[in-house]
């Protein structure tokens, strides 16, 4: 009899301690594969997402918990319930939306850009009849789906499509401007020709389940003391946004 009420206390023990767990924390999706705001580096996960993520879960008292995945299922694995929200250089738009909820976008004015090879420079107007990467559900995609003459090759990763272009499987990637400089961080810019695509502009905020309203306040008003306090402008800084 003294060992069941042993027993006993010892589940009913464990499961408050996992339930506490869990209230004391948050996980959050993210695609590891889009430098600056989220990569890879000596087996973590880091990046400007990663960062702004983290200060919005010390400032809300939880503990952050990150899960990689590919970018497509960032959305139903929220959907799902199974990621509290997402962090991953993610742009509204308007059917995202009819889906998820967005804070503010505490990232603004990252424009799309051109990448060729050296010599072979290409305008907007010129990608008719090219063959043209993309990363799969990011602007750039969102922006070259309607163009019906040229030849998209949509990709998983920014990397894909790097060595795509490097391959000359492509004749142009096009791509946010904050990942162009990540990349030339490490590799050699001359090889290139970079040309701006006028009026266009990546933005990036933290995704939420329709249902979690409350949260989404929450994160908003811990984002909104970020930006008065200086903090969203020292993590622009570090991450060179």
């Amino acid at each position: 009899m003294l060992k069941n009420i042993v027993i006993l206390f010892s589940f009913i023990a464990t499961c408050a301690f996992s339930s506490n767990t869990k209230q004391d924390s948050l996980i959050i999706g993210t695609n590891a594969e889009f430098p600056p705001f989220t990569y890879m580096e000596k087996g973590e996960i880091v990046g400007f997402d990663i960062d702004v993520a983290r200060e919005v879960c010390k400032r809300l008292g939880k503990n952050p918990s990150f899960k990689n995945m590919p970018f497509e299922a960032l959305i139903p694995d929220l959907l799902l319930s199974h990621v509290d929200f997402v962090a991953a250089g993610m742009s509204y738009t308007p059917e995202r939306a009819k889906r998820v909820l967005f804070t503010k976008n505490y990232l603004s004015g990252d424009p799309l850009v051109i990448l060729t090879l050296k010599q072979k420079k290409l305008h907007i107007d010129q990608l008719a009849g090219k063959k043209v990467a993309v990363n799969e559900g990011y602007t750039s995609d969102f922006l070259l789906t309607p163009r019906k003459d040229i030849s998209l090759t949509r990709l998983a990763t920014t990397a894909d499509g790097f060595l795509a272009l490097q391959s000359k499987r492509v004749d142009a990637f096009v791509t946010a401007q904050s990942t162009i400089d990540a990349f030339f961080a490490k590799q050699d810019r001359s090889l290139f020709e970079i040309t701006p695509i006028e009026g266009t502009g990546e933005t990036c905020a933290l995704v939420l389940p329709l249902k979690k309203e409350a949260l989404l306040k929450e994160i908003q008003s811990a984002l909104d003391a970020m930006e008065q306090d200086g903090t969203l402008s020292t993590l622009r800084s570090k991450w060179k946004l």
